[in-house]
């Protein structure tokens, strides 16, 4: 009878084995769109002054400045950067062209005349999964000239007149 018994029970086993269903390992999968919408800017560093130094009246000679840079922080890739010099200091002037911002103005009576000349545009990183990406940097040298043979205009210490270079993008 145990043999029987186990007989039976070996064919029930079997039976189970054969009609249930087995289990099985499945995935799904679903794709999704990323968006953003990036606002492109660009961030100026500060000025050193441009510096004409010591101008003695009626010289004959030009008096060239030292050159100062405008250095700018900006979105990779970003096209159409345009720059020109404002017009409210008093006596100045401004015209912007396709490539170099030029001005001019009036400083203790002396006439001058400024350009800012944009330099090469050293690209920045692409963004990776592993790290951040980094801005295209563009510096603009501005230099600056002084005619001679000005009488100017009698005054003791630096005269300073506060100009602002303005980049459209």
């Amino acid at each position: 009878m145990n043999n029987k018994l186990l007989a039976t029970l070996l064919a029930s086993v079997t039976f189970l084995a054969v009609t249930s269903p087995t289990t099985q390992a499945a995935t799904a999968t679903g794709n999704f769109n990323v968006t953003v919408s990036l606002t492109s800017v660009c961030t100026m560093a500060a000025i050193g002054d441009l510096a004409f130094g010591t101008y003695t009246a009626f010289q004959a000679g030009a008096q060239t400045a030292t050159p100062t840079t405008a250095t700018l922080t900006c979105t990779r890739g970003l096209s159409g950067v345009t720059a020109n010099f404002d017009t409210a200091a008093p006596g100045s002037t401004a015209a912007a062209a396709a490539t170099n911002a030029v001005g001019a103005g009036v400083v203790a009576g002396l006439q001058y005349n400024v350009t800012a000349t944009p330099g090469a545009t050293v690209a920045g990183t692409a963004a990776t999964a592993a790290a951040i990406g980094t801005a295209d940097s563009r510096p603009y040298s501005i230099t600056g000239t002084m005619p001679g043979l000005q009488a100017g205009t009698a005054a003791t210490g630096v005269q300073t007149q506060v100009r602002t270079l303005t980049v459209n993008y």
